[in-house]
């Protein structure tokens, strides 16, 4: 099924330049442009786009307010949001409010195609987990267990987003494709507490679901440098807030359990002065500690 758009801008050139490049890359369909914040919830429930294309700065009703309406209307697409506003706390704010990706203006249009690609990507990939979910629930779990099974694994994507949160990984690159990796990690699991896992195997998953058995193997690799990328900005996060106070809440809590301590303490030491080598980081070791955090 054609993955569909709504675009909101008040500015028109802006509107236009994304419609053509949803167009150009084959991405889908715009069903809407609107300029303007005013009914720009009820088009979107009207509509029911998979992804909404915002701008912050509406007339009459601002970004972040239509989000939050929309999603507490029951929306279950994904927004992305854009705007020239750079600081931290209204980013933050409209991470919180519930959209998935932030596009800073004036826009990049590599930054910009990559961002809805890997919107569209996760738009399929849920939808490839809804159905495989149906054929697995469907006559073998009664109503009432499914329902549990579900809210568990919202609560799972919950904390895991407030981690991601709480060490400044949200909008990185491989951020997506790091949290299906966990997500699927705590599925095989469930359905085998005892049965080790192997990292390579669990990114060829994804990889399968994301580009298909026959380009998996391709887009393996990088997927798992995206990841590594993503996991090294967490350590430089957490290492900076170490370097300002080693007393730091978010440093205390997760500089030893999703790291090995001694690399945070070179990291702090390449941020000091990059003479010195910077921290290496464990990717399993990582992903335990997150692990831990959401199951223990």
């Amino acid at each position: 099924m054609e993955t569909t758009f709504v675009i909101i801008d008040d500015d028109m050139a802006v509107c236009k330049i994304l419609e053509q490049a949803i167009k150009k890359n084959n991405f889908g369909k715009v069903l809407s442009i609107l300029t303007t914040g005013k009914d720009a919830k009820d088009q979107i429930m009207k509509l029911k786009p998979d992804i909404v294309l915002i701008d912050l700065l509406l007339p009459e009703v601002d970004g972040i307010e239509i989000v939050k309406r929309t999603f507490n209307s029951g929306y279950t697409g994904k927004i992305i949001m854009l705007s020239q506003v750079e600081e931290g706390k209204m980013i933050s704010n409209a991470y919180k409010s519930g959209i998935l990706f932030y596009i800073n203006k004036p826009i990049n249009m590599i930054e910009t195609i990559s961002i809805i690609n890997n919107a569209k990507k996760q738009i399929e990939l849920e939808k490839s987990i809804s159905m495989i979910k149906s054929v697995v629930f469907e006559g073998n779990i009664e109503k009432d267990k499914k329902v549990e099974n579900e809210a568990e694994i919202y609560s799972q994507e919950e904390k895991l987003l407030r981690i991601f949160s709480d060490i400044n990984i949200i909008g990185t690159a491989g951020i997506e494709e790091l949290k299906l990796v966990i997500l699927n990690i705590i599925n095989k699991k469930k359905m085998n507490p005892s049965k080790p896992y192997q990292l390579k195997e669990i990114y060829m998953d994804v990889a399968r679901v994301l580009y298909g058995d026959s380009l998996a193997a391709i887009n393996c690799r990088s997927m798992e440098q995206r990841i590594r990328r993503t996991i090294m900005k967490a350590m430089d996060s957490i290492a900076s807030l170490g370097s300002e106070d080693s007393d730091n809440s978010i440093y205390r809590e997760y500089s030893a359990s999703l790291f090995e301590i001694k690399q945070v303490k070179q990291e702090i030491k390449h941020l000091k002065n990059p003479i010195y080598s910077q921290g290496k980081i464990n990717t399993k070791k990582f992903i335990e500690g997150i692990l831990i955090k959401i199951l223990g």
